[in-house]
């Protein structure tokens, strides 16, 4: 049955944006025609709110069903790359138990996550997309950006201290569904590329599909930013040269300071974790990207029996060729007595880091005792490899086989 405007069971927008052709929430705009079906029994019905690639705005409206079982949707995304945001309206049909447009130029598709979460994929598996399901009241009352952040935004204060002021930390949370109190995984950024140019500091890391992989597992997610990056207090300094302008040092004296400073951040950043009534007592999940990789494998050397297991993407701290060579060992190595599980994945045709690189970097890790797993992936595109994080589809399975077995054992 098909349901009019004049019902009163439809959800509709504000009477005031009906004068406009559309509404803005951040910077993605939608019709000032929107009507919901709340008598519809779907999963899908209603507005969803999240972000591409965890960076686009992107809203998913699921309106209605027409009588040849279609739903009627709104997708709109924000201001992108090459230009402003949009919205259309389409259809979309079911296929099992994915949404997908039924226009064939048009090749996105969503599932309902383990989390309540609505999972976004485009065209072919290269943007996707974390959405979660909001009032639309809600949102057109508080039309801003903050409907995109999937995470919680947050700052840890923390023992550290720079110029007689404690330094707080940027964090986002992503919080499994359930009361708690739940395991923690602290996922580490990377670096800024070559450490030339300081608006690359302000940029905030988290990873959307990552965190509801974790959170679907049970798993309370959580991105410090380590000090300079992100909104953190503090001066960024992880192995700068001498002369900051030039960025990051070969130098393996100042390079390898600038990873003990890391770690001094990201135990600082674990240790105001562990201070929250939702986070147990148990050990922690480390995971990071590139530099991030090292840090979190430092991290579970430096404090062996606080350490679940360790999740390394594309790890190292130097590129290949640009440094001091004894850096990126010297740094695998402080894996040190733990004896934990370590799942390392790489992306072949990596421009910072080559696969034999990577792997000599593995061994010295191994040498030590070190329990490794490592799986290299083909990530589509010229160069692309250390940009695997961004596409799921190469290591869901891999990481969620690796997590079912950590919590076998625990």
């Amino acid at each position: 049955m098909r349901f009019s405007l004049a019902i009163a069971t439809l959800v509709v927008l504000a009477t005031q944006s009906f004068a406009q052709d559309s509404v803005l929430i951040g910077d993605a705009p939608l019709p000032a025609d929107i009507a919901i079906d709340v008598t519809l029994d779907s999963p899908f019905l209603g507005i969803w709110t999240g972000r591409w690639d965890s960076w686009r705005s992107h809203i998913l409206v699921v309106e209605s069903r027409d009588e040849d079982g279609l739903f009627n949707v709104v997708y709109s995304v924000g201001r992108g790359q090459n230009g402003r945001g949009n919205w259309f309206r389409s259809k979309a049909r079911l296929d099992g138990n994915t949404l997908v447009f039924t226009d064939n130029d048009f090749a996105a598709r969503y599932s309902i996550s383990g989390t309540g979460r609505l999972r976004g994929i485009y065209p072919s598996e290269d943007r996707v997309a974390i959405l979660e399901r909001q009032t639309l009241s809600e949102v057109l009352a508080t039309a801003n950006r903050q409907w995109f952040e999937v995470g919680t935004r947050d700052f840890l204060t923390t023992e550290l201290r720079e110029d007689g002021a404690t330094v707080e930390l940027a964090v986002a949370i992503y919080r499994p569904p359930g009361d708690g109190p739940f395991p923690l995984a602290l996922v580490h950024h990377g670096s800024t590329g070559s450490g030339t140019d300081p608006q690359a500091f302000d940029r905030f890391f988290s990873n959307d599909w990552l965190a509801d992989v974790l959170n679907s597992h049970g798993w309370i997610a959580a991105f410090p930013q380590r000090r300079g990056r992100g909104g953190s207090d503090g001066l960024y300094d992880e192995g700068f040269a001498e002369d900051r302008t030039e960025g990051y040092s070969t130098e393996a004296r100042l390079s390898l300071a600038g990873a003990e400073r890391a770690l001094m951040d990201a135990k600082a950043a674990l240790h105001a974790l562990q201070e929250r009534p939702d986070v147990s007592d148990g050990s922690v999940l480390l995971i990071g990207f590139s530099r991030g990789g090292i840090v979190a494998l430092m991290q579970a050397g430096d404090d062996p029996g606080n350490t679940a297991g360790v999740i390394n993407f594309v790890g190292g701290w130097m590129a290949e060729g640009s440094g001091d060579p004894q850096i990126n060992p010297t740094l695998f190595r402080r894996i040190g007595t733990f004896d934990g599980p370590v799942l390392s994945i790489y992306g072949e045709d990596d421009m910072f880091y080559s696969i034999e690189h990577s792997l000599s970097n593995l061994t010295a890790m191994e040498a030590m005792g070190a329990n490794s797993e490592t799986h290299i992936v083909a990530v589509p595109g010229y160069n692309k490899g250390h940009w695997v994080l961004w596409w799921p589809m190469l290591w869901e399975e891999i990481v969620s086989d690796y997590i079912r077995r950590l919590q076998d054992q625990r």
